[in-house]
């Protein structure tokens, strides 16, 4: 099982769709295109798993749950690096083929475990994306693809866009 090294999610125009790419550390790109519909599921469950985590959960006030959640989601953006461009090996042939290359997402799946979120990205048909995340991992991720959905132009609102309050820029 490889390890996640880099995450990217870039907005194809031409097929209206997100690509979502995982680099792992053993020098493979794995991706999966996403509609406007199924990231919309996607980040539900990503905020879900945000909520469930046992030091926010632990308190009694909706304002101390979200005050621990924003410190944590800043904690994590700050360790985060955002100005590595992706890469993978044959990376430049996968840029080109982006669109035939990698399936439509169809079926989502999800379970929290052991302060982890298992997430299945499947197609309709053939191998997707089996990802199991930790919160900081979580935080970025959702992160990269809020800043995906504004460049798209999805208008999908985050609660509180983590990015804007750091000042940080994804390149990707």
């Amino acid at each position: 099982m490889a390890s996640i090294r880099q995450i990217q999610a870039k907005y194809d125009a031409e097929e209206d769709r997100l690509l979502l790419r995982v680099g792992t550390d053993d020098s493979q790109a794995h991706g999966i295109l996403l509609t406007r519909r199924y990231l919309q599921l996607l980040l539900k469950a990503l905020a879900q798993y945000a909520a469930a985590d046992p030091d926010v959960g632990a308190l009694v006030s909706a304002a101390d749950r979200q005050d621990v959640q924003d410190y944590k989601e800043r904690q994590a953006l700050d360790r985060a690096n955002f100005e590595t461009p992706f890469s993978a090996a044959g990376d430049a042939e996968a840029e080109i083929s982006a669109p035939q290359e990698y399936q439509l997402a169809y079926k989502l799946t999800y379970r929290i475990k052991a302060d982890q979120l298992h997430v299945s990205l499947l197609p309709k048909a053939g191998e997707g994306l089996n990802l199991t995340f930790n919160h900081e991992i979580a935080v970025s991720i959702t992160a990269i693809l809020h800043s995906a959905a504004t460049k798209a132009d999805w208008r999908i609102q985050a609660t509180v866009d983590p990015l804007a309050q750091q000042n940080l820029k994804i390149v990707n």
